[in-house]
């Protein structure tokens, strides 16, 4: 059975980078992928309700990777490229979960590089995910232009 990567996404410009990282090593290395997203209810949209809405954010987090499949993974099988939404407090542990579950060799996400006291209220979901994982980690930053 082919390699199997995890690649994130949260739908930013940094993961934008990530995903297109991702797509060029599942082409050069032949994987399958598996295309996350993963959003606890603190981050997750509200789209002007007072609640965050779960079943809103699952459906559009689906829609949304199922356009990123198509647009970075169009060269790549339908069973060679799996995608889902998952909610979690805690993505880099979910992200953890996913590639142990999976048997993942590779985790691909992206990095906004905040520094001091941005990082330390909103903490480093990429930092958490080297430290833990039970795979390699390819961390693509977002340079500031």
């Amino acid at each position: 059975m082919k390699p199997l990567i995890v690649v994130c996404t949260d739908f930013s410009a940094c993961s934008e980078k990530a995903l297109r990282r991702g797509a060029d090593i599942a082409a050069r290395d032949n994987t399958r992928v598996f295309l996350i997203n993963v959003c606890g209810p603190r981050r997750g949209p509200t789209h002007g309700a007072s609640e965050w809405d779960s079943k809103l954010w699952y459906e559009d987090s689906m829609s949304e990777l199922k356009q990123a499949r198509y647009k970075y993974f169009s060269g790549l099988s339908d069973t060679e490229v799996q995608y889902d939404a998952i909610p979690s407090a805690h993505p880099a542990s979910a992200i953890c979960k996913v590639a142990k579950e999976t048997g993942a060799s590779l985790i691909v996400l992206g990095s906004h590089g905040r520094t001091g006291m941005l990082r330390q209220l909103l903490g480093s979901v990429a930092e958490s995910t080297v430290r833990h994982a039970p795979c390699s980690v390819f961390v693509v930053r977002d340079n500031p232009e």
